[in-house]
């Protein structure tokens, strides 16, 4: 049993360390064995109805609210924590991350589309350019060349293009001091005087000028026979008034050691624009060889079977003039299928 000091109230639970009127510690003690329970009973002065300040002791729980009301609980229960919310950001993250794989996997797959088809037009546009080269080689029959003389391809074959087989005599036929020229079985056949060359100028027609157009003619040793300075195509051939002849001629020697030579004919003079320069290209003995000029403005490129060979610049601005043949001897020249496209 415990008992204020201050009201002599008594409390039975021995739990309680303060009085619950006025906050006083409590002490513990019995009733004296006298105590007269009839004895009068001194009662404590009136108190002030006021609440009494709230005291603060250290290490002691707060004091009891005024008496008349239900004494506090000594321990309260934690609140129920509130659920915890969670964050959407890794959500958006992974999401956002997802969304660009996607939009770069969806470029990659447009780009190899695009690559894929791109590849494709080039092959069939390559297809049907090769259909038409090899048709336009068929059309041309060249009966002296084989068809590795025709693999090359004509970069102008769209524009215009003349051919001439040789089937009709247009060209001039005659015998000369420097040889002999005539036709047989189609063919424009040339065979020089022995220790001489001969040129030959087509006849005096736009068809035959050779001013920014290329050139192809078919050529071949009729015996076999190794040419002096060799034999060839004319390219920018016209004669001065004085009976002279000036122009390029691209020139090969059918020796077992290939060559071929860019010469040029000026003032009655022969001069070598490109040396003797020996080629593989070029097939010997009486193998047909196909001979080719691609003239642009003033540069020339030469081309042997389709293969390039060189170029020169024409220095002495000819420009304009006559396709034409040359031979020396003193062997037999046969020329078919001219061509010459604009």
């Amino acid at each position: 049993m415990k008992r204020c000091p201050q009201c002599n109230r008594t409390y039975t639970d021995d739990a309680l360390s303060f009085c619950l009127d006025d906050g006083s510690p409590l002490i513990s003690g019995t009733a004296p064995s006298s105590f007269d329970p009839g004895a009068t009973v001194q009662y404590p002065h009136g108190r002030e109805t006021t609440a009494p300040a709230t005291i603060a002791y250290p290490g002691a729980s707060a004091p009891p609210p005024p008496s008349g009301g239900q004494p506090p609980p000594q321990w309260s229960p934690m609140p129920p924590s509130a659920p915890q919310k969670r964050s959407v950001w890794p959500w958006l993250l992974g999401i956002g991350a997802v969304l660009v794989f996607l939009g770069i996997g969806l470029v990659i797959l447009i780009f190899v589309i695009a690559k894929v088809t791109n590849d494709n037009g080039n092959r069939v546009a390559n297809t049907n350019t090769n259909s038409n080269r090899n048709a336009n080689r068929n059309a041309n029959g060249n009966r002296n060349t084989n068809s590795n003389s025709n693999s090359n391809s004509n970069t102008r074959s769209s524009l215009t293009s003349f051919t001439d087989d040789f089937s009709s005599k247009t060209w001039s036929e005659g015998l000369s001091p420097y040889g002999r020229i005539w036709y047989t079985n189609e063919e424009y056949h040339m065979a020089s005087a022995t220790g001489k060359y001969l040129v030959r100028y087509a006849p005096d027609t736009s068809q035959y000028q050779t001013e920014n157009t290329t050139v192809r003619v078919g050529a071949r040793s009729i015996d076999g026979i190794v040419s002096a300075t060799g034999y060839g195509l004319v390219v920018h051939g016209f004669t001065t008034k004085d009976g002279q002849f000036e122009d390029y001629a691209f020139l090969i020697s059918n020796a077992d050691s290939p060559k071929y030579r860019i010469v040029m004919h000026k003032n009655g003079k022969e001069t070598n624009v490109v040396e003797p320069t020996t080629s593989t290209t070029i097939r010997t003995g009486t193998s047909p060889n196909q001979l080719e000029v691609r003239i642009r403005d003033l540069k020339m490129d030469f081309y042997v079977n389709g293969q390039f060979v060189t170029s020169i610049v024409d220095e002495a601005n000819f420009r304009k003039g006559l396709v034409g043949f040359y031979d020396s001897g003193p062997g037999e020249v046969a020329f078919d299928d001219l061509e010459i496209s604009k």
